[in-house]
């Protein structure tokens, strides 16, 4: 890989023998090779390692390293310097002194982020059977399952690999990214188009026109595939795991295997999950039960055994607060029940050292107040009943980026702080404003009057684009969020504003049927995208206004409104405008309490409905 504009390195060659050590080498081949540097398996620990690199005389020399140059390394070398730059007008010189939130983004988008060395080893390293990856909101795990799988293509072209996800309107986002990894480490030899017969990018149902994970596996075992309105009535995710689940059955009363897979990475996973007991398969959910039995087992070799006798490659990642179709989370033991010690084995990492189960901490997308308030919010940890929904230890706080003081005991009182550190989006330096704001309106016509003003200003005064920096979500069950999207798109064409409805072909028109579709359409040059929570995941935009939060007032205790208000709030990359019609309950109340506590959380801990700790 070329990259202009680093410095000569030094450079050691030295042969790795990673399956003998120094004594026996000797004692079978006695000198042989003993001008070349051989490294053996007993020098493979931190300290023996590093004393053989440097006894082992350079190839060829270089200059020492500065701070400026290791750092120019690292962003050519690792995924920082490399992640896909987003497309917006930076002003020149950027204005620091400005209150646009135009020139606030930009010079938010010159800060460059260091991935730190745990985001770097799961998107390089290839675990030898099942991995899974928890990360919270904007912790970039697309990113790196894309570079994940990449990488896999490039060291093993014979494999075939599916990244799988859920959401339609992710595919041009997951198929830029995948095409991204391939170019950026080939220099633009190998790419999506060169690879795709081996690496499959795959939603996950499919439909004719494109075909899907769940599509893919029927023609394996030659079952026709259940369409949509074959399947009960019940949400998008229950009718996929009915048709996995009756796929299932086929292959099993037909003794035809699914395998066609040597690995499978799956984005969105607690999407792909549901309580219902009537969706499982022998105890195991159905999809993920499906995905395992896709796979080829693990080559067995002496370096990579995992002392069990059957490994698959089976990834998965997943945020449990994002899930809006039910309570269980996609940990081991809910996935697989008692098949999960034959799934993932004994011990918590593989031989050499790669971990089972990864937990990313750091928020790259969401400004920290940003990302404390939908969390707050989302799990209702200021509701004078207590909270809905969360963690309860210290450790798994922790572990997603918070500091914690006080005791998980009922009645006790808790403090959160999140971390700077694990929030290095740099937005809320450069300004005074909050970046999360709430009106509660008399009516829902002042609130959509309200809600046309405020994208007027971001449009003219604030220097923002419709697309990709403006979005607005709404919430609600059923056919409430489209009744409440209809109303928003009359408002905002009222005032003269382009408008998109993902899912339609065209812009500024009404909810379109097919023909006039584009299932993976989320974004139009122009326009200002109005959508449901459902569709909006995995979406992201600098400015985000979640409206008719009076629809998730009146039931506020129900938890899939609260995830899909945690969802709206932590698809913004910078601002929050929070809005409802007519707000005389708890839920308005609440919303003030958090956006007053700023940086910390108080409150009186009392044991949640859902507990979100990291059960295996």
């Amino acid at each position: 890989m070329r990259k202009a504009g680093l410095p000569q390195l030094a450079t050691r060659a030295i042969v790795a023998l990673p399956l003998i050590t120094r004594e026996a080498w000797d004692e079978r081949f006695g000198h042989l090779l003993s001008d070349v540097p051989l490294l053996f398996a007993d020098q493979l620990t931190p300290a023996r390692l590093r004393a053989a690199l440097v006894q082992t005389p350079p190839v060829r020399y270089g200059e020492a390293l500065d701070a400026a140059a290791w750092l120019a390394l690292r962003s050519a070398l690792g995924t920082s310097g490399n992640v896909p730059k987003r497309e917006i007008r930076v002003p020149s010189p950027v204005p620091t002194s400005s209150p646009r939130k135009a020139d606030l983004i930009a010079r938010t988008a010159r800060h460059l982020h260091a991935f730190d060395l745990q985001q770097e080893l799961i998107a390089k390293t290839i675990p030898p059977g099942p991995q899974r990856i928890r990360g919270i909101a904007g912790s970039g795990k697309t990113v790196l399952l894309a570079q994940k799988a990449a990488n896999m293509h490039l060291k093993h072209p014979d494999w075939n690999i599916a990244l799988v996800f859920f959401s339609r309107s992710l595919y041009d986002q997951i198929r830029g990214q995948v095409d991204h990894w391939l170019r950026q480490a080939t220099n633009g030899e190998q790419s999506l188009r060169t690879a795709q017969h081996k690496l499959r990018i795959l939603h996950a149902w499919g439909s004719k026109d494109q075909p899907g994970f769940y599509r893919t596996l029927a023609d394996q075992v030659s079952v026709t595939p259940l369409t949509v309105d074959r399947t009960p009535q019940g949400s998008p995710t229950a009718k996929l795991l009915f048709a996995c689940r009756a796929l299932l059955l086929d292959a099993q009363l037909t003794g035809r295997s699914l395998q066609v897979f040597d690995a499978v990475l799956i984005d969105e996973g607690q999407d792909l999950v549901h309580e219902q007991v009537q969706l499982t398969f022998e105890e195991k959910q159905a999809f993920y039960w499906m995905a395992y039995q896709s796979l080829r087992p693990v080559a067995r070799d002496a370096l990579f055994d995992t002392g069990e006798p059957e490994a698959r490659r089976l990834i998965w990642a997943y945020d449990e607060a994002q899930s809006l179709d039910t309570l269980t989370i996609p940990n081991t033991r809910a996935l697989f029940g008692n098949a999960g010690a034959q799934v993932f084995g004994a011990g918590v990492a593989y031989k050499g050292g790669i971990k089972k189960s990864e937990v990313m901490n750091r928020c790259y997308r969401t400004p920290g107040p940003v990302l404390l308030a939908a969390h707050a919010l989302g799990m209702g940890l200021l509701r004078e009943e207590g909270m809905l929904a969360g963690l309860t230890n210290k450790a798994d706080w922790k572990a997603i980026g918070y500091e914690v003081e006080g005791q998980f005991r009922g009645g006790s009182e808790v403090t959160l702080t999140r971390l700077p550190e694990n929030s290095p989006n740099p937005l809320p330096q450069f300004t005074d404003e909050p970046l999360v704001t709430f009106g509660n309106y008399r009516d829902r016509q002042a609130e959509l009057n309200a809600l046309v003003s405020h994208i007027q200003q971001d449009l003219s005064e604030h220097g923002l684009q419709p697309s990709r920096q403006i979005l607005v979500v709404v919430p609600g069950l059923d056919w409430a969020p489209y009744t409440l999207q209809r109303e928003v798109f009359q408002a905002l064409r009222a005032a003269g504003i382009s408008v998109y409805l993902p899912g339609n072909k065209d812009v500024n028109v009404p909810k379109q049927k097919w023909p006039h579709t584009d299932p993976n359409g989320f974004w139009r040059d122009g326009a200002v995208t109005v959508s449901p929570v459902m569709q909006a995941k995995g979406n992201e935009a600098d400015v985000v206004y979640v409206v008719g939060l009076d629809q998730v007032a009146v039931r506020e205790d129900h938890i899939p409104l609260r995830n899909q208000l945690f969802v709206g709030v932590s698809r913004s990359r910078g601002w929050v405008r929070l809005s409802g019609a007519g707000m005389a309950g708890p839920l308005a109340d609440e919303i003030r309490r958090v956006l007053a506590a700023g940086d910390t959380l108080r409150f009186t801990y009392r044991p949640p409905r859902r507990m979100l700790d990291a059960v295996e």
